[in-house]
């Protein structure tokens, strides 16, 4: 019969396979790395089979290894599932929510989000951290994250929050000095403003295409502080329509060839199917999902009023 020592080793032996390493898998299993390869280790003398090629370089399955994995994983997701209809089942939420998310969120939707959350369950504490990506979800022991970027590991499942229409603008000062562009192309010879990470403009003219090369004056990571250098006059920048509207009624942007199609903002919510979620995370993103369903377009338009 399977004893308690077995059933661990299995469980991070599936656990590392999961997270692709001893380091991921240690965070989830709150231990350390060492303990974890050494657990596998174990299992591999038990069994008598190696399991995992790995070293500085590989981490990945041996035939046996994906044997055993194929037997017993599904058997820890069932476990998981149980566990969280039981949590689901008692009546008062407890414990943290670790939240990332990139900053305007928090300003204008998840810190008022959180306060009133906390008030109907007193006994849960909330932590948000800043960033537009999900790329620190298992480093940094997220619960959830709002990303405008989406996930790109296969441990994390995301659903669209919301999208956004795009548009280009730029202040009426910059255009003093940088008249106005005339078509796609011409975009090239501005000053462009854009996170770190987007280095194209896939934008539509005319039903043709056009791949923009984006290679900003000033680039920085927030679409808040994007705008307001547009509105300094530091550029051309994409921002969503209706923040645009607002922001050219107050003569702060005027549109840049409002006849080109721009890409849409797409906004995600991203969290780890496949460990234990606690019934306080479940109910929270829930409550990000509602909010969202009835105020997406208000939301933008404050952040960027």
């Amino acid at each position: 019969m399977i004893n308690t020592k077995q059933m661990t080793n299995l469980y991070w032996f599936c656990l590392s396979v999961e997270f692709g390493g001893f380091a991921a898998a240690s965070i989830k299993a709150k231990t350390s790395a060492p303990t974890v390869s050494r657990s596998v280790a174990h299992l591999e003398e038990l069994l008598n089979e190696k399991l995992l090629h790995r070293d500085a370089k590989n981490f990945r399955l041996t035939n046996a290894g994906e044997e055993v994995y194929k037997k017993f994983s599904h058997v820890f997701a069932q476990l998981d599932e149980q566990w969280l209809s039981l949590s689901n089942s008692q009546g008062e939420l407890t414990g943290d929510i670790h939240i990332s998310c990139p900053e305007p969120f928090a300003d204008f939707f998840l810190q008022p989000l959180a306060i009133e959350f906390m008030k109907q369950h007193p006994q849960v504490n909330i932590f948000v951290h800043f960033a537009s990506d999900a790329e620190g979800f298992i480093d940094e022991q997220i619960d959830l994250a709002i990303v405008t970027m989406p996930a790109t590991s296969p441990n994390l499942v995301q659903k669209r929050l919301f999208e956004a229409e795009l548009a280009l603008a730029a202040s009426p000062e910059y255009l003093k000095h940088h008249p106005a562009p005339q078509s796609a192309d011409a975009l090239l010879d501005h000053r462009l403003l854009a996170g770190n990470n987007f280095p194209y403009w896939h934008l539509i003219e005319e039903g043709k295409t056009i791949k923009v090369p984006v290679k900003p004056k000033y680039a920085i990571n927030s679409l808040r502080l994007n705008i307001q250098a547009a509105v300094a006059g530091a550029g051309i920048c994409l921002l969503p329509k209706v923040a645009l509207k607002r922001l050219a009624k107050d003569n702060k942007l005027t549109p840049i060839l409002p006849t080109v199609e721009c890409p849409k903002g797409t906004a995600y919510i991203v969290w780890a199917d496949r460990k234990m979620i606690a019934s306080r995370v479940v109910a929270f993103r829930d409550e990000v999902f509602n909010q969202m369903n009835t105020g997406a377009d208000n939301l933008w338009g404050a952040m960027f009023k």
